[in-house]
C-alpha cells in the first residue's frame, strides 16, 4: 500500500508519463528513418495506443521518464557547469527539441518538487539515488530550469535499451489485462531496485581505497 504522501505525488508522475508516451507515439508517426532505436522497435505497439490506452500505459507509481537519476558524476558536472554540452551516446535517437525541452522541464521540475514533499518516497518512485536527490532537492528554480533547457536530451523514456520492457507494458496497456499490468508493475519495481543496488555498489566500490602494494 501506498502512503497518503506518496498518492498525493501520483497525479504529477502520471502527466510526465503520458507526455513521454506521446512523445513516442508523434516520433512512431514522423521518424520515417527510423533514427529513434526504441520507437523503431515499438513502432506498431504505438501506432495502435488510442488515448485510453496511453492513459493505462501511464497510469504507474513509477517514473518512465530517466533524467541521469543513478548518475552522481553527471549532477555534479551539471549543476557546476550547467552551460558545458555533454555528448550523448550514438546509440539513442532524439525527441524535436521543442517538445523534449517541454518533458525535461517538467520531469525535474516533478523531481524537485516530490523530493522536497516526501524525498524517502521520490527517490523510489524516480529510480533515484541518494546522492544525486541531495543536489536536485538543494537547486534553485533557476538552476532547475537552466539545465533543464540546456540538457534537454537527456530526458529519456527509462529503460531505453530495453525494449522488451516497453513491450509488455504497450501491450497490456492495448490488452487492459489487470494481470498483464500487475506482471509488469511487478517486473519495473523490479528492475528499478536492481538498477539502484547496482548504482550503490558501483558507488561503493569506487569509495573504498585502493589496497596497500
Amino acid at each position: 500500500m501506498l502512503r497518503s504522501s506518496e498518492t498525493g505525488l501520483l497525479p504529477g508522475f502520471y502527466e510526465v508519463n503520458e507526455r513521454c508516451i506521446e512523445m513516442l507515439v508523434n516520433a512512431a508517426r514522423h521518424d520515417i528513418r527510423r533514427k529513434f532505436a526504441l520507437v523503431a522497435e515499438l513502432r506498431e505497439l504505438l501506432l495502435r495506443l488510442d488515448p485510453r490506452m496511453r492513459q493505462r500505459a501511464a497510469a504507474h507509481p513509477f517514473l518512465l521518464v530517466d533524467l541521469e537519476f543513478s548518475n552522481i558524476d553527471w549532477w555534479r558536472a551539471a549543476g557546476t557547469y550547467g552551460t558545458q554540452s555533454l555528448r550523448l551516446p550514438l546509440w539513442r535517437g532524439a525527441f524535436p527539441r521543442a517538445s523534449a525541452v517541454q518533458l525535461a522541464v517538467s520531469t525535474l521540475m516533478l523531481a524537485w518538487n516530490s523530493l522536497r514533499t516526501d524525498p524517502s518516497s521520490a527517490r523510489v518512485l524516480l529510480g533515484m539515488t541518494l546522492p544525486v536527490s541531495e543536489i536536485i532537492a538543494d537547486f534553485r528554480f533557476e538552476d532547475i530550469d537552466r539545465i533543464a533547457r540546456k540538457r534537454f536530451a537527456y530526458a529519456r523514456p527509462r529503460w531505453e535499451d530495453r525494449p522488451r520492457t516497453w513491450r509488455r507494458l504497450l501491450a497490456a496497456a492495448q490488452t487492459h489485462d489487470p494481470k498483464a499490468m500487475g506482471a509488469f508493475r511487478l517486473h519495473a519495481v523490479q528492475l528499478l531496485a536492481g538498477d539502484l543496488l547496482s548504482t550503490r555498489a558501483q558507488e561503493d566500490t569506487s569509495a573504498r581505497p585502493s589496497p596497500s602494494p
